[in-house]
């Protein structure tokens, strides 16, 4: 490594984190190569060390643009070849902690979607952590807002910001950019009267990126992720507007249809987790969750397919505590275009005085023929959201066919 006295003029071969910091404090770029190698070179607290660094030097930079553009892509650079949702965090939490932060913050989401990328072979890799880090960014200042209302100064001119920016990106046929941004939005417009960023990048790309997570939700090695980004993020999409419900119905179907035994295993999952996780004042979510179910089981009806309305009839079962599961099992038997089997089922539901599966499978005489281990969606150790996001967007799966 080449040297003026003791200190590095490039990032080659470094190997201490004052090293690393001189380089930063004279604005040399981080590359990809030297990234991977100082991922092995330097120990873990080293690297956070050096992050928290980048975050301190970026609040002194805010008024130069060209250093700043430096720091950044370097910053970058550093995030995706960790892969680590820590280090986005701890970078942040240092940030946050600057005197100048909102210059910086506004500085940051400037600079991280608007400037030109140097290493133009992993430029897709590096802007995705852009969006990602600026969602994240947003995300935090939306939080601590929410809370603590006077934490934060411009607060609201903050997240308009970050608004602005993230929406200029919504164009973009990136999957991992498109998770991020239904995360995002998702997030910081739950429970408002009005969604109208997350019903716009839904009209925008909603029917593709659903069914790349679906498609990849029913491939067994991404099973695992998808179904954890899904349950995070699909009752978001059940708040969004009317042409959402519309593709979400749409991606539902075809997949009912073409794994109806897998798919009957995700909706129960996915009923789990709304009827325990949303909360009782937000309800609704969960009829229009019903109202789904309400119109599979008429798909079912009209092919006969006695196995998946039975399914659909005992997820609805779930939602025994829901006033509206009363009104929708009313509606139902009141549409003469179901099936009478399956409205006689229906029948023995409303008049059923239990929730519980195995009674009710008694009572409709469904139990499952398949002998052996219950089937399952495949587990893993849940996994930060950029990771999630990072993964599922780079997984190429053909549609199910």
């Amino acid at each position: 490594m080449s040297k003026i006295g003791e200190n590095p003029v490039n990032w080659k071969g470094i190997s201490s984190e004052n090293q690393a910091k001189n380089l930063i404090d004279r604005g040399i770029l981080l590359t990809w190569k030297d990234a991977r190698q100082l991922k092995k070179n330097l120990s873990a607290e080293d690297q956070r060390s050096i992050l928290k660094y980048m975050a301190v030097t970026l609040a002194e930079r805010v008024e130069g643009r060209l250093p700043e553009e430096i720091l950044i892509e370097g910053l970058l650079i550093m995030l995706v070849n960790s892969n680590d949702d820590d280090c986005v965090d701890i970078f942040l939490g240092e940030l946050f902690r600057q005197p100048n932060r909102e210059e910086a913050f506004m500085t940051l989401v400037k600079i991280a979607v608007t400037s030109d990328i140097s290493e133009v072979d992993h430029e897709d890799e590096i802007f995705s952590m852009a969006v990602a880090l600026i969602c994240e960014l947003g995300l935090a200042i939306h939080s601590i807002n929410r809370e603590y209302p006077d934490e934060i100064r411009s607060a609201d001119k903050l997240l308009s910001h970050v608004t602005t920016y993230l929406l200029s990106v919504s164009n973009s046929n990136n999957n991992c950019i498109r998770l991020s941004l239904i995360n995002y939005f998702g997030k910081t417009e739950n429970n408002l009267g009005s969604r109208p960023a997350f019903n716009r990048i839904l009209g925008r790309f909603g029917h593709t990126i659903l069914e790349h997570l679906f498609s990849l939700l029913f491939t067994k090695k991404t099973e695992a992720i998808a179904l954890q980004y899904l349950l995070e993020n699909i009752p978001f999409v059940l708040e969004a507007d009317n042409e959402s419900q519309k593709i979400l119905h749409e991606t539902w179907k075809y997949y009912m249809l073409k794994k109806p035994e897998r798919f009957s295993l995700f909706m129960q999952i996915l009923s789990h987790h709304i009827r325990d996780n949303i909360l009782e004042n937000d309800r609704n979510c969960r009829k229009v969750f019903l109202q789904h179910l309400a119109i599979l089981l008429k798909v079912a009806s009209d092919i006969n397919h006695r196995n998946l309305g039975r399914e659909i009839i005992k997820t609805i079962a779930l939602f025994s505590d829901d006033p509206f599961q009363d009104e929708l099992i009313e509606k139902i038997l009141k549409d003469h275009s179901i099936r009478k089997s399956f409205q006689k089922l229906l029948m023995i539901l409303s008049e059923s005085s239990t929730n519980n599966h195995s009674a009710l499978e008694e009572k409709i005489g469904f139990r499952s023929s398949r002998r052996g281990r219950k089937p399952s969606f495949a587990k893993t150790q849940e996994i930060g959201t950029i990771h999630q996001i990072t993964y599922l967007g780079h997984k190429n799966i053909a549609k199910v066919s």
